[in-house]
Order: C-alpha cells, then sequence, then structure tokens
C-alpha cells in the first residue's frame, strides 16, 4: 500500500515513523553481517531483491482514493535472505522509489513499516509456525509458508491500512470499502501465487540461494520413507 501524503495527522505520522525507524535499527543491529560480507553471492541476492522490490512497487493498482496497491514479493525475498535483510533490501527500494520521484518522502515511514516491515514478520512468523509445529514437508515450505505466507501478509497488510485510516479519521464509508472490497480481495490470490512460483522455483533449481530452507528439516520424512 502507497499512501497518499495528505491524510495522516502529525502524531500518526511520527508514531509509524518511529515504529519504522525501530525496526529498521533491530534489523540492522541484528543481522547476521558475517555470512553475507563473505559471501559474495549472498551480497549480490540482496542488491538484486533490493531492485526486484522496486520493479513491483511501480506496478500499481489505485483502490481508495488516498492508496496505492502494488505487488508486494516480499515473502519471496524474506524467505531467500531471511527477515533481517529483507528489511534491509526493502529499505533500499524504499530509497530508490524516492530518488526517482515514484513516492513522497514524507511518507517514507509509513509506507516502509507498511509494505516492508508488516509482510516480511508475517511471512518469517508463518515460516516460524511451520517449524515450531514440525510440519516437515518440502510442500508445506513451498504452498504453506510460500503461498499461504504471501497471501496472510496481504491481509495483514489491508487490515492495518483500514486501521490506520480509521485513526486519521479517514471519512471511510461502508460503500467505499465495500466497493473496494472485491479488488482487494482478488488480490490476494495472484500475490500468493506470485511469491509461491518464486519461493518453489528458487528452492526447486538453486536451493542454496534460499537462506530459510533447511534440506534436512524438509525432506527428512522423504528421506526415511526411501
Amino acid at each position: 500500500m502507497i499512501f497518499s501524503p495528505d491524510i495522516f495527522p502529525l502524531w500518526l505520522f511520527l508514531l509509524t515513523s518511529v515504529i519504522a525507524a525501530l525496526g529498521f535499527l533491530i534489523a540492522v543491529i541484528k543481522a547476521p553481517w558475517k555470512l553475507v560480507l563473505s559471501n559474495n553471492e549472498r551480497q549480490h541476492l540482496i542488491f538484486g531483491a533490493s531492485i526486484l522490490l522496486g520493479l513491483f512497487s511501480i506496478m500499481r493498482v489505485d483502490t481508495l482514493e488516498v492508496i496505492t496497491f502494488h505487488p508486494l514479493v516480499i515473502t519471496a525475498v524474506t524467505l531467500m535472505i531471511g527477515w533481517h535483510f529483507s528489511i534491509l533490501a526493502g529499505a533500499i527500494s524504499q530509497l530508490i522509489l524516492l530518488v526517482a520521484g515514484v513516492d513522497d518522502w514524507s511518507m517514507l515511514g509509513v509506507n516502509f513499516l507498511v509494505t516492508v516491515i508488516i509482510p516480511a514478520t508475517v511471512s518469517y512468523g508463518v515460516l516460524k509456525v511451520s517449524q515450531r509445529i514440525s510440519l516437515r514437508n518440502l510442500f508445506v515450505f513451498l504452498l504453506g509458508v510460500g503461498f499461504l505466507g504471501a497471501a496472510l501478509s496481504s491481509i495483514a497488510v489491508v487490515t492495518i491500512t483500514v486501521v490506520l485510516l480509521f485513526m486519521a479519521d479517514y471519512d471511510l464509508s461502508i460503500s467505499e470499502i465495500s466497493k473496494d472490497a472485491p479488488l482487494l480481495l482478488l488480490l490476494i490470490f495472484p500475490e500468493g501465487f506470485l511469491n509461491g512460483t518464486i519461493v518453489t522455483a528458487v528452492t526447486v533449481f538453486k536451493p542454496h540461494l534460499m537462506m530459510t530452507f533447511n534440506e534436512e528439516f524438509y525432506l527428512s520424512n522423504s528421506d526415511k520413507k526411501s
């Protein structure tokens, strides 16, 4: 979601900016830098993920008058490079859009929070839940985490967007919501399909590039049966 700069009061603008800044700082401080600095392929992957996020951010669909929806693909990026570096890649993509004049500088905090931090956190949370309950199956990672994780991320983004609009006292009528709700729901499936396809392709053909994919964990049952 990309927000118009005219709808947020100062207190809400500051609140979302502070939360976004804290999320960014946590990602920078806690990121496993040694794994990346010693691996050129990982560095190229993070840079490529930043470009990918920026390119998909350009493809947008106007929903409500004050927000614009665009494909996130943050789930696939999160699974490839991990939560910490997906936040950093999202920050780089946001800066690219700002420098290119696509987005407004004043909305950096809220846009970064809604389009990067929230979906990346939800996606990573789905991954951790699947691992915690020991769903040891390759399709759990591909479809459950890749497809379903992206769909849940989109639902979370839409939900947070509506909450922020109400907090901003935006006159969001029931008729306006009912008019755009079907479009938003229709966009959830392609989001899941797109992320699921990327995750599946990378996992099958280049599994070493999928940082969160544990081959021993997800394929252990298959190996025992064979």
